[in-house]
């Protein structure tokens, strides 16, 4: 029954995504990514070849020091995404342990033939050290990773990045 009302969640936010006239989408490396803006807040939606960890991430430059990721996965049917702050390659730590407020809702997800997709929301602004203003039209590189693992601490297996106009 949880599977159904997850499906049907997922099936919902999608028709949402398709139906807004400014929906964004980048397919890199097997993996795709969704955005649009919805008042103060922004839709996503990942979808990668994996059962392991999926990952979006915000930075000014090219590279990973200092990016805001956002981390999915689905464990036991049940999806979680967590916000974590990258402190040098390879160290990154969830944001929470910051005592920064929680800008994250709306997740659901399911795992199906080998594929996990997961779609969340992010409050736009923040006032937070270690997070990224997400508003429409904004300039990041955006960084695309998945891993084979539910850890987050499990390297990837796919990472890479391309720069994107919010």
């Amino acid at each position: 029954m949880k599977t159904i009302l997850i499906t049907l969640l997922i099936a919902t936010i999608s028709a949402l995504l398709m139906g807004q006239q400014k929906l964004h989408t980048i397919k890199k490396n097997g993996m795709e990514v969704q955005w649009h803006h919805e008042k103060d807040k922004i839709l996503f939606k990942i979808t990668a070849p994996t059962t392991g960890w999926v990952t979006i991430g915000f930075n000014e430059s090219n590279t990973i020091t200092g990016a805001y990721l956002l981390m999915g996965r689905v464990c036991q049917n049940d999806a979680e995404v967590v916000e974590h702050f990258t402190i040098g390659p390879g160290n990154y730590v969830p944001i929470q342990t910051l005592d920064d407020k929680i800008l994250i809702s709306e997740v659901s997800g399911f795992e199906a033939n080998a594929v996990t997709t997961i779609s969340f929301s992010v409050a736009v602004s923040s006032t937070c050290t270690y997070q990224k203003n997400l508003a429409a039209g904004t300039p990041y590189w955006m960084t695309l990773a998945y891993s084979s693992e539910d850890d987050f601490q499990h390297h990837s297996m796919m990472r890479t990045s391309v720069r994107i106009k919010l």
